[in-house]
């Protein structure tokens, strides 16, 4: 590590004189010696924009060294350090022991194999108040390296900086290309990006097949939201277009033109996905008889393959084919499995956009927000969408995706109108606090200014995020202003920073002001805080004309599991579930909130399971997991009672004690703090010592 020592070095005697904050590049040293010119061209054109930015390189060996570099980066006050990159071979950390900080991944780290129930996450790099334990080097995977997270830092998310990787994906390598070559390609795109005038008034939002229970209501409602983020997209009507698959029945070309405009600066696509595909159409739905008739033998030949050649084949034909949909037995022949498998293929293939496809066309959005599943995995062997956009030959400089699967009621949107207001796009990032979520490509990245005073605007805030981040007066001067970005921006600072009166300011917020992002801000700090206020909030949001906070309503309900004290929020509930049968995702939550408050059949026998000290382990364990999900208040006791059990074995008792601090937003936890802080640390084995404090953290709002 000598070179980077001597590299470190210079930096600290050759800040950019006036610099406001500073950006670190970190590069292993055969990109570097590969990608010389580019690399330094691309940091002089962040200089040159006034950030202190300076190329680390080195023969990163481990993630400690990379972290030792970034924090003593970010140990000069005076430079405070805004950001990172990190091009090339940079180790990649696999957390474990950390799902609640996820949005939807809740895989059982036991029982499956490490490579597929850790997440990969550069939270280890951005976040400096987690603590990480190494666990082990991947033998199978180059660079890989996994981690739990341990008792002594914090148990949640607020990352101090901003970060992204420059990874050029498998696929294209195997496509013949060369990673260093694509990768100087991509920085000359970069370095020309920067130096264009181009403010963001051409906007493109996709709905795919499945997402979000496909509700109308919901995707009716984006332009409203979106004017609010990108107004200059809605200047005139070729500024946005709001596409969604059921408009064609093979959305896939459409997309790929759109894609291709030269003129669309982000382009958002809601959908599922995978590392390797973009999920788009539905090949379930048929318009005429003869196209479902053939879905219908389609779907039940696939099922028949699950039971070909066992002793369940005949019941199943009998059952499926006779009883059920009086289908003839050739719809479950040889031939007919090879020709529904063929043309299912093909079907496929047009319904979804692959890796493969994304390298025969130009991908021109400067922004690409993938809003799925695995497009951001840039940990697979294979690799992964939101690389091939962004180091694919078209205009796009940065992507944001997830390497894990994703919750489709999330947040997805949280500030992004700091893009519009000139931003760099790292900005926004770090307002995602998910441990799956990540930028791919430039993260200094931000579009022209519209005016001066814009621009004034954009860098002080740019300042304050950096330099005063929990600075309650700050945020709550911002409260005053006139525009709806900078109060959305107050109120979910002010509540990052702990301040008093964080919970009051947001109610109020909640039930006044106008804008709908700001509205969906307070509600975000009314569920953080889940104090007093909480009923409250939940009656006001269930009211909200916003389909997304009302649905986030309904989760906050369903999370705290409390009927409250005159059943306000079952009222709010049960009349969301009679008076808007329209809201389908509305109903999925508000249904989902009932049950957890009124109880629920399979609820209560799980429960039992949990409590059945003659069930096996593994059954016990599978039983007290549904709680992660599902925070009913009636399981409390029976996971304190198997947490504190010193007879049971301690992957039991981890479990318990685990899902114990799921239930951080409902009204019982101090009850549970009470409980559990009474343990005595020292008669348990050090695995449910840091579990118990872990959870006793969670659970201290």
């Amino acid at each position: 590590m000598k070179r980077f020592l001597l590299l470190f070095g210079a930096w600290l005697s050759g800040i950019v004189a006036g610099a406001q904050n500073t950006f670190g590049i970190f590069v292993d040293s055969g990109t570097y010696a590969a990608c010389t010119a580019e690399l330094d061209a691309y940091r002089d054109c962040l200089r040159a924009e006034g950030l202190g930015a300076e190329i680390l390189s080195g023969a990163w060996e481990t993630p400690e060294q990379v972290r030792s570099a970034i924090l003593r980066l970010a140990a000069d006050r005076k430079h405070p350090l805004e950001g990172i990159v990190l091009v090339g071979e940079i180790p990649v950390v696999m957390v474990r022991e950390a799902q609640w900080l996820t949005t939807a991944f809740k895989m059982n780290e036991q029982l499956f194999p490490i490579f597929e129930s850790s997440v990969a996450s550069d939270r280890y790099y951005d976040d400096f108040d987690l603590d990480f334990e190494f666990l082990q080097r991947d033998t199978t995977h180059a660079g890989v390296f996994y981690y739990r997270l341990t008792e002594k830092g914090a148990v949640t998310l607020r990352p101090d900086i901003y970060s992204a990787r420059m990874k050029v994906p498998q696929v294209m390598l195997d496509a013949g290309g060369d990673a260093h070559a694509i990768l100087r390609a991509y920085l000359r795109k970069v370095v020309a990006a920067h130096r264009e005038e181009n403010p963001l008034d051409r906007f493109t939002y996709f709905f795919g097949s499945g997402y979000n229970s496909e509700d109308m209501n919901l995707w009716r409602q984006r332009p409203v939201l979106y004017r609010e983020y990108f107004p200059y997209a809605f200047g005139k009507a070729s500024g946005n277009r709001f596409l969604n698959f059921h408009q064609e029945d093979v959305m896939k070309g459409n997309l790929f033109s759109e894609l291709q405009r030269e003129d669309v600066d982000v382009f958002q696509f809601s959908e599922h996905g995978a590392p390797d595909t973009q999920y788009i159409s539905s090949t379930g739905t048929g318009r005429t008889l003869e196209e479902n008739l053939y879905l219908l033998k389609s779907v039940t030949a696939r099922q028949y393959l699950k039971w070909k050649g066992t002793k369940e084949d005949e019941g199943f034909q009998k059952a499926a084919l006779d009883s059920v949909f009086h289908l003839p037995r050739s719809v479950v022949s040889d031939e007919a499995l090879a020709y529904y498998r063929r043309v299912d293929s093909v079907a496929r293939r047009r319904s979804n956009i692959y890796q493969d496809d994304l390298l025969a066309i130009r991908s021109n959005p400067r922004v690409v927000v993938l809003n799925a599943c695995y497009n951001g995995s840039f940990h697979n062997p294979d690799g992964y969408v939101a690389g091939v956009h962004v180091f694919g030959p078209g205009r796009c400089v940065v992507a944001q995706g997830n390497t894990v699967n994703v919750l489709q009621d999330k947040w997805e949107d949280k500030l992004l109108g700091y893009l519009s207001a000139g931003l760099r796009v790292g900005f926004w990032q770090r307002e995602f606090s998910y441990l799956e979520s990540h930028l791919v490509g430039d993260p200094t990245f931000r579009f022209t200014p519209h005016s001066k005073a814009e621009a004034r605007q954009a860098a002080r805030l740019e300042r304050d995020l950096v330099r005063r981040p929990l600075d309650a007066s700050l945020w709550r001067s911002r409260l005053r202003s006139d525009e709806a970005l900078l109060r959305a921006a107050g109120i979910l600072h002010l509540g990052y920073s702990g301040a008093a009166d964080a919970s009051d300011q947001a109610l109020r917020l909640l039930r006044e002001d106008p804008s709908w992002m700001v509205r969906m801000s307070a509600l975000d700090v009314l569920q953080e805080r889940s104090d007093g206020n909480a009923d409250a909030a939940i009656v006001a949001a269930a009211r909200d004309p916003f389909e997304q906070v009302v649905r986030h309503a309904c989760r906050f309900a369903a999370a705290r599991a409390d009927a409250g004290r005159d059943s306000c929020v079952v009222r709010a509930m049960d009349t969301l579930l009679a008076e808007h049968p329209e809201l389908a995702r509305v109903q999925w939550d508000a249904d989902d909130a009932a049950t957890m408050i009124r109880g629920h059949e399979h609820l209560e026998k799980e429960m039992a399971k949990a409590a059945d000290a003659s069930l096996p382990g593994r059954q016990r364990i599978f039983a007290m997991r549904t709680f992660r999900n599902y925070r009913y208040l009636k399981a409390v006791p029976v996971l304190v009672d198997v947490a504190l059990d010193t007879s049971l074995d301690p992957d039991v008792r981890q479990v318990a004690l685990e899902t114990l601090g799921w239930y951080d937003r409902t009204p019982v936890r101090g009850e549970i703090r009470a409980a559990l802080g009474a343990v005595y640390l020292e008669d348990m084995p050090a695995i449910l010592q840091s579990e118990l404090l872990k959870t006793l953290k969670r659970l201290a709002r």
